[in-house]
């Protein structure tokens, strides 16, 4: 009876550990805040929902490599020198840095290259105007495990972009706009 009891203990053992190392994959959903901020003109804050998938690529003990595609959108921000309202949408993909992964507490860092896209709301003098330009971000936050596959998440990025011009001045600005963004909410490992 020993014997069979062992047994049975040893595979559940390893079915729970295969499956803990299993875990290469991560779903965030989160939602936040938007502070921007450049040396034109201020914008007005607004919330973000945000959305994150994260496959793990490297992994030693200490140390876990993902690439990950964060996408954050921001329906409702503003100029604050006009009237204009505009939404936003930042699509970073890039590499995530995760410190002490099977640990309760696991910090990372992150950072990427892609795109952001402004549109101006149909209530604006221009409300076609929309553009795409490069944006990088950079950031870092602490996933808390609070189930075998489900973490809480916060983090802060800055998401690196163009203005959003939308004939501000003339049409005439150029240059970048920090977009700091700090979220909270859930992970999901599978």
């Amino acid at each position: 009876m020993r014997k069979v009891v062992f047994f049975f203990l040893a595979v559940v053992c390893l079915s729970f550990s295969i499956g803990a190392s299993a875990q290469s994959n991560e779903l965030a959903i989160t939602g936040g805040g938007q502070f921007s901020s450049n040396d034109f003109f201020d914008s007005k804050t607004s919330w973000v929902v945000g959305g994150n998938f994260a496959h793990r690529i490297f992994s030693v003990p200490f140390v876990s490599l993902y690439f990950e595609v964060p996408v954050v959108v921001a329906p409702n921000s503003g100029l604050k020198l006009t009237s204009t309202d505009y939404s936003s949408v930042f699509v970073t993909p890039g590499v995530k840095l995760k410190l002490a992964p099977s640990f309760p507490l696991s910090p990372y860092v992150a950072a990427g290259v892609g795109f952001a896209h402004f549109r101006a709301d149909a209530t604006a003098t221009t409300p076609s105007d929309s553009h795409t330009n490069a944006v990088f971000d950079i950031g870092g936050g602490l996933d808390l495990k609070i189930a075998p596959f489900v973490s809480l998440r916060g983090e802060v990025r800055d998401f690196y972009s163009g203005i959003p011009d939308f004939n501000v001045l003339g049409g005439s600005l150029s240059g970048r706009q920090h977009n700091v963004v700090p979220q909270a909410g859930l992970v999901f490992r599978f």
